[in-house]
């Protein structure tokens, strides 16, 4: 696990415990909260608790048992829902911006929304 990757994670929303275990989770597929802060390194006492808001997020399954063991979502299909989350929130924001402009246009530019961003 580089540096670069956990900014990169951290710029895509991660924290960067949140980036380091997934991370960790990557290489090693599934995983006790144990063996996540032994790989990670993410404190002990925080690694539960990041894993929970990981799980409500959908980047990490718990998967329940003696000892619990946690698995991340494929790499795919977390770029997958972070792409589709961060387009809706463009589009919402623009048309949240575009709403607010006198006439539906941008002071200055004298054009209204862009091509294929209609609100």
């Amino acid at each position: 696990m580089t540096l670069k990757l956990i900014n990169n994670l951290q710029k895509l929303g991660f924290t960067e415990n949140e980036a380091k275990i997934y991370a960790s989770l990557v290489c090693i597929k599934m995983a006790t909260a144990r063996e996540i802060y032994e790989i990670s390194r993410v404190p002990r006492p925080k690694v539960y608790k990041v894993l929970r808001g990981m799980e409500e997020k959908g980047y990490v399954q718990i998967i329940e048992g003696e000892p619990i063991h946690f698995s991340c979502i494929r790499p795919k299909e977390l770029i997958s829902r972070i792409r589709t989350d961060f387009l809706l929130s463009l589009y919402e924001t623009f048309c949240g911006l575009h709403a607010l402009s006198p006439e539906g246009k941008f002071i200055g530019s004298g054009e209204s929304a862009e091509p294929g961003m209609g609100c």
